[in-house]
């Protein structure tokens, strides 16, 4: 979960790994079209540094964004209808609405004044094209920077062309004059001091000296000052003089006919590329091409099943001669996007026999033959490749499957999270081909509970709606039904989940699968839940619990039973039933070291004791409840829960302003949720029950007051406010940033002045309703107001401002 989710700014810029060199004119005119343009597009060939530049520019940036500047990176996604839900996962949104993800996306943004910045869009570009018109028109406070090698064809887009470093003012061919001057004035060239930063990295002793200068000015001037190629260039010191990788170079270039002219920038480039692959060894050559199935980062365990057992001498290698990137805080490699963009045609060219294109179809490029050929016919097939890519994740998956319930549980969690990127392309792999969808199917099954647990119901509930199309009539299939319409149940939406979960009954009946009859009453007993009929879904969970503990818990969801059991006791009053319930829960996972369903427990069983009348002890199991799910990343349904909880309790109390603001702090983690019923209508009752006690002790001014400060305060604030921990809410509210009206919530604003409705003023704008409701409540948040009445006044008194 990042910062934005919480209303805390942040940003999850990157630290830069080498120094920024150069850009003396470019960096300025990037920040003069961030401030005057909502998009801006940084243009050019690959290798040519927009990425750099980019994240230069958007931390230079981080001040003028309340809300913090973003990195959504793009080059590992495939799959443009995944476009909305990767941006939403790096803000750290929630994934648990059932609406468009989209929609979803523009109405969270609605508020927030943040930079945006999406790399590497070119494969992506009519899909990047409708996000950004989309969040754009949603979200006046957003600004998009892209990277990309076309623009992304918006209106009002400002693409910026970014073109190679600047070379030194001198011939291409002949020697340096070989005084101390001219080597002094050469060293301020932008492609001389990248080269020569870079080299000192591969050798700490090395200089611009008067024997070298030539060369290095020549071979900056032949790599026509493309950072990437400079780059691969330096890396070269370790085996060879600048002198000789610059002959080797020319040779190179003139086989190729690589023209040093603008529009031969990625033939430049891809010369560059193509001399380094020539100068690996026949097995380096072989692991380049086969490390382009992972579409992003990957373990050594994954490089060694897909590529052999051998893979981590040569992998070594790749790492020193910068094609492939090795992070030591997570232990994971990832090679760059042009590397990996070369590995993928050495592949694409050993499936079909061909050799490798030197230079892009609009430059005419040519087919280099040769050893390049039978390098690439030595690499396995692209096929075989994907299907070993997605064997290895699909074994991963089911160790993970089956480590839900026990002390690795968190870990596998992680582990999972940082493996999305091979997890899509695997399931995608699997999906796109009819001879490899039982394996397909089979994963989102064994994934199914991990999409649960951490609150990916649209991501899973896609997968799902996919399998259940395949392999009718087995056992897996019929599981895929009841997952799609589980999924569906728990982003409520049950006129389809609920069809689905009764094909499923059948499917489970005709197979005599009692665990898969188990697990679909348990989710008819949610649907009977979310609908009010408490008395339905007591029995019907009482029934999927009584076959569990018969033939065993084979997940964490089947264990989550006795919760759900518990709440429906919880809101039918059968209070000393509910406490039981949880304490048999706890049992279970003290047992198994289950954290996630622990912290589930105690929830339920602190609501029982609040009803109880034990205020104290149910505030104890809440913080505790808190505790577990902030740790375990973040559960916002829980952790709003968890303030609901808290908020009840401090209103039987006299801290009662403290539970007015943790009813804010619900009230906004629900609305970043979009629940249609928080829980169910019977818990929106009791919610609301509370709420009222507090709002009479307080008076309705001195709630709203509270309430509104309360859910103003970032997640971090508001959990110190729960634990009542640092400052008091006025405090911590008063010492908060006040962000101003942005230009449309002062448009908002005035129509709402005028007296019109948010469905007329939705119709007036041209917006959702629902973009509406979320500019007004943001208005209302930074303004502390709590009706239209006092938003009028405001907008006369701040006439002309």
């Amino acid at each position: 979960m990042t910062a934005l989710t919480l209303g805390q700014r942040g940003d999850n810029l990157p630290a830069e790994a080498t120094r920024f060199i150069g850009r003396r004119r470019e960096l300025p005119a990037v920040a003069d079209a961030i401030e005057r343009y909502r998009l801006v597009t940084l243009r050019g060939a690959g290798g040519v540094g927009k990425t750099r530049l980019a994240l230069r520019a958007a931390s230079l940036a981080r001040e003028s964004f309340t809300d913090g500047c973003w990195l959504v990176e793009l080059s590992a996604l495939r799959n443009p209808e995944l476009l909305p839900r990767t941006v939403a996962a790096t803000l750290g949104l929630p994934d648990e609405a059932a609406g468009d993800p989209l929609t979803e996306l523009a109405a969270n943004l609605a508020g927030q004044e943040i930079l945006l910045v999406l790399d590497t869009c070119e494969h992506l570009v009519e899909a990047c094209g409708r996000l950004a018109r989309t969040l754009l028109t949603a979200a006046p406070g957003l600004r998009i920077l892209a990277t990309s090698r076309e623009p992304l064809g918006v209106t009002d887009e400002q693409a910026l062309l970014i073109t190679p470093l600047e070379l030194p003012d001198v011939p291409l061919s002949g020697e340096l004059p070989g005084d101390p001057a001219t080597v002094a004035a050469v060293a301020t060239s932008e492609a001389v001091a990248l080269f020569v930063d870079r080299a000192r990295t591969v050798m700490s002793g090395f200089d611009l000296t008067q024997e070298n200068a030539g060369p290095v000015v020549q071979l900056c001037r032949r790599l026509d000052g493309i950072p990437l190629a400079l780059e691969l260039a330096a890396v070269r010191l370790r085996s060879m003089p600048v002198r000789e990788i610059l002959a080797r170079l020319t040779d190179r270039f003139r086989i190729l006919g690589a023209a040093q002219t603008n529009t031969g920038r990625h033939r430049t480039l891809r010369a560059a590329v193509l001399w380094n692959y020539e100068l690996c060894t026949p097995a380096e050559q072989r692991l380049w091409a086969e490390l382009s199935v992972f579409p992003g980062g990957f373990g050594l365990e994954a490089a060694e099943h897909v590529c052999g057992p051998a893979a981590l001498e040569t992998l070594t290698r790749l790492v020193e001669k910068s094609i492939v990137q090795y992070d030591e805080g997570t232990h994971r490699y990832q090679m760059p996007h042009t590397m990996r963009e070369f590995g993928a045609e050495l592949l694409a060219a050993a499936d079909s026999g061909g050799g490798v294109v030197s230079g892009g179809a609009e430059d005419g490029g040519s087919v280099v033959g040769g050893s390049i050929r039978g390098a690439a016919e030595r690499a396995a097939s692209a096929d075989g490749l994907r299907a070993r890519h997605r064997d290895y994740y699909l074994g991963l998956a089911g160790k993970a499957a089956a480590g839900s319930l026990g002390r690795e549980q968190v870990d596998w969690l992680v582990r999972l999270g940082q493996e999305t990127d091979n997890l899509r392309a695997a399931l995608d792999y699997s999906f796109g081909a009819a001879e490899q969808q039982l394996a397909g199917l089979r994963m989102t099954m064994l994934l199914r509970t991990y999409w649960l647990m951490t609150g990916q119901f649209t991501e899973g509930r896609r997968w799902h709606d996919l399998a259940a199309r395949v392999g009718a009539g087995s056992g897996d299939n019929a599981w895929a039904v009841y997952g799609a319409g589980l999924l569906a149940v728990q982003q409520g939406d049950l006129p389809t989940g609920t069809p689905l979960l009764g094909r499923a009954a059948v499917l489970a009946a005709a197979r005599g699968d009692e665990d898969l009859a188990a697990h679909v009453t348990d989710a008819r007993g949610i649907v009977a839940f979310h609908s009010g009929d408490l008395q339905t879904s007591r029995a019907r969970h009482q029934s999927a619990l009584a076959s569990y503990e018969r033939i065993g818990f084979s997940e964490a969801f089947a264990l989550s039973c006795y919760a759900r059991l518990a709440s429906a006791c919880l809101l039918g009053f059968e209070i000393d039933r509910a406490i039981e319930l949880c304490e048999e829960y706890l049992r279970h996972c003290d047992k198994l070291g289950e954290q996630w369903g622990r912290g589930t427990a105690l929830w339920v069983r602190g609501a029982g004791r609040w009803l109880a009348g034990d205020e104290a002890a149910a505030i104890a199991d809440a913080l505790a409840c808190l505790r577990i799910k902030e740790s375990l990343g973040g559960d916002l349904r829980t952790i709003a829960m968890s303030f609901d909880l808290l908020s009840a309790c401090l209103a039987a109390t006299a801290d009662v302003d403290r539970a007015a603001a943790l009813a804010g702090a619900g009230d906004r983690l629900w609305g970043i949720l979009n629940a249609p019923v928080p829980a169910g209508p019977a818990y929106a009752e009791i919610r609301s029950r509370a709420a009222n006690a507090a709002r009479r002790r307080l008076g309705d001014e001195r709630y709203e007051t509270a309430r509104r400060r309360g859910a103003a305060l970032p997640l971090a604030a508001a959990i110190a406010v729960a634990r009542g921990e640092g400052p008091a809410v006025a405090d911590a509210a008063d010492h908060a940033e006040v962000k101003p009206l942005t230009r449309r919530e002062k448009e908002i604003a005035a129509l709402v002045a005028e007296g019109l409705g948010n469905r007329e003023i939705a119709q007036r704008l041209f917006l959702s309703k629902r973009t509406v409701d979320s500019h007004i409540e943001h208005i209302f948040a930074k303004l502390s107001f709590s009706s239209r009445t006092q938003l009028a006044g405001w907008v006369r008194d701040h006439a002309g401002q």
